[in-house]
């Protein structure tokens, strides 16, 4: 299998109120259509280095390649907006916006043609019935559950084919019936479209559902065999 994504020795510090060091040296190879869990105790650093793996925050040292390319200030928002896609506990969608709109949304800021008709437009329609929700896509997101709200949330994530899906804590604001749901369809998501999926999560049933398991202790990657 290709590599995807390649960690070397990144570290991490917090200075502020006092020195902390989150991250010492980690060590990281993920591979095309690889499930990762990343476990580990609150406030140990799985947020940061699922931040950092995903472009949205730097290290205080070492090297990131996404791609085969070396993560740099100088293309690291081309290859965020080209290869990467997030997921969030909290949704972060636009509440009077459409389910739609909220889909297309990586698209516009892409620069894509998004109007019906276009294949963006397509595809987005047809994220949102893969997700179960194709009732639901003229609706304004406001009026959704938090589960409908997260479904919207990974069709948005997919609306411009990344290679890799970082998922920080995708069911920690449901409850277990439907966290059961997001969870089975982001693996299906996966496996049936060979992308890579990296997740922090604090649920031992997530994490073993995942072909590769990590957990954070004392600020190292320690790999779950």
């Amino acid at each position: 299998m290709n590599i995807i994504l390649r960690a070397k020795k990144i570290k991490k510090s917090f200075y502020n109120p006092v020195h902390v060091e989150i991250l010492k040296e980690i060590d990281l190879v993920v591979h095309q259509g690889e499930t990762v869990a990343i476990t580990g105790r609150s406030g140990g650093g799985k947020s940061t280095l699922l931040q950092i793996l995903g472009t949205l925050e730097s290290p205080c040292s070492g090297e990131l390649e996404i791609g085969g390319e070396l993560v740099s200030c100088f293309n690291k928002s081309k290859l965020r907006n080209k290869k990467l896609a997030f997921i969030f506990q909290s949704f972060h969608l636009l509440e009077d916006y459409t389910a739609l709109d909220n889909v297309l949304m990586p698209a516009r800021i892409g620069r894509q043609r998004s109007a019906p008709g276009s294949a963006a437009y397509i595809r987005g329609c047809d994220l949102l019935d893969q997700v179960g929700l194709s009732d639901r896509k003229h609706f304004n997101t406001k009026l959704l559950s938090g589960g409908e709200k997260q479904r919207v949330a990974i069709a948005r994530a997919l609306c411009n084919d990344p290679d890799i899906i970082f998922a920080d804590e995708p069911s920690g604001n449901l409850d277990r019936q439907t966290s059961h749901q997001i969870h089975d369809l982001l693996l299906a998501f996966a496996k049936n479209s060979n992308k890579t999926l990296i997740i922090v999560t604090h649920d031992p049933e997530l994490a073993s559902l995942c072909s590769t398991n990590y957990r954070i202790e004392n600020g190292e990657l320690r790999q779950n065999l």
